[in-house]
């Protein structure tokens, strides 16, 4: 069996994760986070029972995020997906058919000459280093599992806690940076845009509270700890503002005013509480062997997209059919002061015979009486030939011509 204190082998098998085949590639794990390595000698082995099996009590590391655990048997994957699916089993089977993994931790069974595995268990902590080993030729004896987590809890110290912190920080950032990018679109009531942007930051506060508890089980300072929980109750304070603020958005969105509101007023409790706390700090800044994360994260936080939106019911809108720039509706002096900018033209412009008031005056000195129809009429308006142009012009003439014959010639 491989030692403890050994650094820890890598190898691909082809295995059964989340119920369908998957290549699994331990140097994807190893040195990233505590892995936990359980081997054993094939599926339903004599230490299964009717109610459970050898895998069933350490399958409940898969609940924790710090951990990958990987279960390796020399079994196929078409045996494995029935053994996973007898005992409700997680965690991924390994199916190492040809014994490389086995041997690379030199578990093999070499009792019988049939390819088996023994029963052990191997806890590879951050460094990729094996920090605990245990193994039995036993084929009904399980693992102890209180031991296998006693051996997960001591991996780790402030230099992990700091890793995890950091991972946690970057997203913490990105969920900020869409946070405030959604309270602006939020005010300018762009709801479908604020609502993308609150569930994003959601996520991104989600997981960051996630590495951020992480931190703490990892951290063996007090003041460490503490400011890592400091930490951890902001991002999830956020996350739950981000959602309610999202479901805000999405019912004024769909005109729902009144729920709306309620969800914006929900919001308020969560970032109050975001504001009582300092923002976490930059994870480059943190001192091992002072306090730099409590204190950093003792004092408040008053930035300005940690204030509850306004209701949007008081805010001006630009909305209102028929309104101006500011939202306010047109009033009878505002079409009168419209009507006065537009521009006519002056009655020199209109033609010859038409005076100020635009009315036609008698033709003189050869000129054509013009109606002021005609001088502002649009081109393009007139459908009239050119000879019914003229024949018009002709009538005209005629006209007055009679007109001046009706006279009384002594006048």
């Amino acid at each position: 069996m491989l030692g403890e204190g050994t650094a820890a082998p890598t190898f691909a098998l082809p295995g059964i994760v989340d119920g369908a085949q998957r290549e699994v590639d331990l140097a994807d794990y190893v040195g990233d986070g505590i892995l936990v390595l359980a081997f054993y000698p094939a599926d339903f082995n004599p230490a299964a029972t009717d109610e459970s099996c050898d895998l069933t009590e350490l399958d409940l590391f898969t609940m924790q995020r710090d951990v990958d655990i990987f279960a390796v048997s020399p079994d196929s994957l078409f045996s494995h997906r029935a053994y996973a699916d007898e005992y409700s089993l997680s965690l991924p089977l390994l199916a190492d058919t040809h014994g490389e993994a086995i041997d690379a931790y030199d578990v093999r069974d070499e009792e019988g000459d049939q390819l088996l595995a023994e029963r052990a268990v191997f806890v590879v902590d951050q460094d990729g280093v094996v920090q605990y080993a245990w193994s039995t030729t036993d084929l009904e004896e399980r693992p102890d599992v209180d031991a296998v987590r006693e051996a997960v809890s001591n991996v780790g110290g402030d230099s992990t806690a700091v890793g995890r912190y950091r991972v946690g920080h970057a997203h913490y950032m990105e969920g900020r940076r869409a946070f405030t990018s959604a309270m602006g679109s939020y005010e300018d009531q762009d709801w479908l845009i604020a609502q993308g942007d609150f569930e994003r930051a959601m996520a991104e506060f989600q997981e960051s509270a996630d590495q951020f508890q992480s931190a703490v089980r990892f951290a063996e300072s007090e003041p460490l700890e503490q400011g890592f929980e400091r930490a951890q109750e902001k991002a999830t304070s956020l996350w739950q503002a981000a959602e309610w603020l999202a479901d805000s958005a999405n019912q004024y969105a769909s005109g729902n005013g009144e729920e709306a509101d309620n969800y914006r007023r929900d919001a308020e409790a969560p970032l109050e509480v975001a504001r009582d706390i300092g923002e976490p700090p930059d994870p480059d800044d943190i001192d091992l062997d002072a306090d730099a994360a409590a204190q950093a994260t003792a004092a408040g936080d008053d930035s300005a997209d940690l204030d509850v939106p306004p209701d949007p019911g008081t805010a001006p809108t630009t909305s209102q059919p028929g309104g101006d720039a500011t939202g306010e509706p047109k009033t009878d002096e505002d079409v009168d002061a419209a009507v006065k900018d537009v521009e006519v033209d002056s009655p020199d412009s209109l033609g010859p015979g038409v005076d100020e008031r635009g009315d036609r005056q008698p033709a003189g000195d050869g000129a054509r009486p013009t109606d002021v129809a005609d001088a502002v009429r649009i081109d393009g308006d007139d459908d009239r030939s050119a000879d019914e142009s003229a024949a018009a012009d002709d009538d005209a003439a005629n006209d007055e011509d009679i007109e001046l014959d009706l006279k009384d010639p002594t006048e």
